[in-house]
């Protein structure tokens, strides 16, 4: 018998992981990359899924040590988005953003919600501001080149 009643804390919370993990999707959709929006939402969900159930049982040390296991599990993961192809290897940056949004998803099963959407923003710069960084200066560095 569940002696755990749905708190809507704990529901937002879920939901939140939900978004987010959607929200982070959606710039990799946007780019035509692997793992997009459903992808990244429903890894984010599960990650703050198994940490939420680690919260109930009653351990205070049980979502930590599951939280180390999602980063475990989810690094398997991300290890079959990664291609090598030829000499060069790609999918790391999709796997990181994999990685990142399961992070999310523990702030969020923690009821870390804010942190998770700081996270959220982060991960988004990242992949926005940073990658049209390195555009710029590997162009800058292919006309110095010439």
């Amino acid at each position: 018998m569940d002696t755990h009643p749905v708190e809507v804390s704990r529901l937002l919370a879920l939901v939140a992981a939900l978004f987010f993990g959607a929200l982070i999707g959606v710039e990799r959709e946007l780019r035509r990359h692997q793992a997009g929006m459903h992808t990244n939402a429903l890894v984010s969900l599960g990650a703050a899924l198994y940490v939420l159930a680690a919260t109930l049982v009653g351990d205070p040390t049980a979502a930590a040590r599951v939280a180390g296991q999602v980063v475990t599990g989810v690094g398997f993961l991300c290890a079959g988005v990664i291609l090598h192809e030829g000499g060069s290897v790609r999918g790391i940056n999709t796997a990181a953003t994999v990685w990142c949004s399961s992070a999310v998803g523990v702030l969020a099963g923690l009821g870390l919600v804010l942190w998770a959407a700081l996270a959220t923003l982060l991960v988004l710069a990242a992949n926005l501001v940073l990658h049209a960084v390195a555009h710029a200066l590997s162009a800058r560095q292919a006309s110095d080149e010439r």
